[in-house]
Parts: structure tokens; sequence; C-alpha cells
């Protein structure tokens, strides 16, 4: 799914309102879609990239976002490949995750298919029962009041 498509659907969350798509949340950051409910974000992008790189970037980003009073999720939503799957970048993920937890109130991260998270022109609902089952899910390990 390209860039430009992802910004223009009608992301969801109950009691999360859209404050972003594709602008400047902090100096030097510009997710692609970002939703709120009070200090709780849902962070989101979308990437069409091979690159590991890319994804433990977004994710260090979003979770130096997510400190002081702020916490919350991210979801990065993909087009599987070949070299690049759900699975893949789940596995990849997880050990920077469980790095820099003590760092952040990021508490979340999925990893869902541009497949499953929009099939058809409308998007699932995010965090969901339908998401839920189709997204890898990373969750912190310490318990830590919010």
């Amino acid at each position: 799914m390209r860039d430009n498509i992802f910004k223009k659907l009608t992301h969801s969350a109950e009691n999360y309102e859209i404050i972003a798509i594709g602008a400047e949340i902090s100096k030097g950051y510009k997710p692609d879609c970002v939703l709120r409910s009070g200090n709780d974000y849902i962070i989101m992008e979308c990437d069409t990239g091979t690159t590991r790189k890319g994804f433990v970037g977004g994710m260090i980003k979003a979770a130096k976002y997510l400190t002081g009073e702020k916490k919350g999720i991210v979801i990065f939503v993909l087009k599987e490949k070949e070299n690049t799957t759900v699975e893949q970048i789940y596995a990849h993920l997880k050990p920077y995750f469980e790095w820099i937890e003590p760092l952040t109130n990021l508490r979340e991260l999925f990893v869902i298919s541009t497949t499953n998270y929009c099939s058809a022109e409308t998007p699932i609902k995010l965090l969901d029962a339908d998401f839920m089952n189709h997204a890898k899910r990373i969750v912190r390990l310490k318990n830590k009041t919010f």
C-alpha cells in the first residue's frame, strides 16, 4: 500500500481521534498517522520497504516520543514480501523492544500486513478482536504503572 493511500484511509479505534496524518508531532518525527485519547497514543507507520533498520528506527522514534506523560502503542502496517513478513519483522523487533523498555512508556507494538489491515476500502478497527487475531503483538515484560 502506497504511503499516500494509507494516509487517506479512515483509521479508527474506540475513544481515539486522529490528531496527525504525516505531520510533525515532535522535532524531526512525522509518523504516518497518530490517534490520541487523553495522554494515550496510537502511532501508525505503513511501510512497503524491506529494510529492518527502518522498522527499528520507527520504533525508537515512537519510544522517544512516548515519554513523560505520553504513553501508547505503535502499529506497523507492512506489505509482506518474501524477505519481509509480519513474522520476520516481529521477531526482529522483539529484542529491541525489550531493550528500550526501561526508557519509554511504549507498552505494546503490533505488526500487521496491509492485506489483513485493509483488504477492502475500509481498514479494520484498531485493537478490536479482528485486528488482534491478525496482528503480531509485543507487550512490555515488566509491570509498569502508567
